[in-house]
């Protein structure tokens, strides 16, 4: 009988451990970037340190995956800047040659839901979002299609805000072939100072 109290004893600890440590079902999927601290010195506006939205000051991350067999991920955290040249904001890693741009057909896109399209327009609320990779030697790539998808553009304590999951890009690079010739599920958050 003792056995038996230890163990049920033991099942019900292991299960209250279990349930705390698994993510809540609220379906927040924000990336965060705030480093650890025992206050609020990252998260605060006011602060000296203050890290942006979410720790994203002028940085942002990208996660991706080629649909199908190819099992092709990327995953990288990177500076978020609005570049003239091609006109658009873009997450960049020079290591790894690899380029993702979202235009907005404007440098200071109102707060809103952007529909995807394969051409940016402002007054529409649509965005193009594109990827390429050249790591490897040769090119891929992938863009966007119409309603493949939307980005979240949001202003918070002056900055600007992106956000996307999802986003299905459709393969135009001269080197995606064979099972790179699949769609590429792109998301993306970041922050870009005033």
């Amino acid at each position: 009988m003792k056995t038996l109290s230890i163990l049920c004893v033991g099942l019900l600890a292991c299960t209250i451990a279990h349930a705390q440590s698994a993510p809540s079902p609220s379906g927040d999927d924000t990336w965060s970037n705030v480093p650890a601290a025992s206050d609020d010195r990252f998260t605060n506006p006011k602060s000296k340190l203050y890290a942006g939205p979410n720790g994203w000051h002028n940085f942002g991350e990208v996660r991706a995956e080629v649909a199908g067999k190819a099992g092709k991920r990327y995953g990288f955290k990177t500076g978020l800047n609005y570049l003239d040249t091609p006109q658009a904001f873009t997450f960049a890693t020079s290591s790894q040659l690899q380029l993702a741009t979202v235009d907005f057909g404007t440098p200071k896109p109102a707060p809103g839901v952007y529909e995807l399209a394969a051409k940016a327009n402002a007054a529409h609320k649509k965005a193009a979002v594109s990827f390429m990779d050249s790591a490897g030697g040769t090119l891929l790539g992938w863009e966007s299609t119409d309603k493949a998808g939307t980005v979240t553009v949001s202003q918070a304590n002056g900055y600007l805000y992106v956000k996307a999951r999802g986003l299905r890009l459709a393969p135009v690079g001269v080197g995606n072939k064979g099972d790179l010739k699949q769609p590429l599920v792109l998301g993306f958050e970041g922050a870009v100072a005033p």
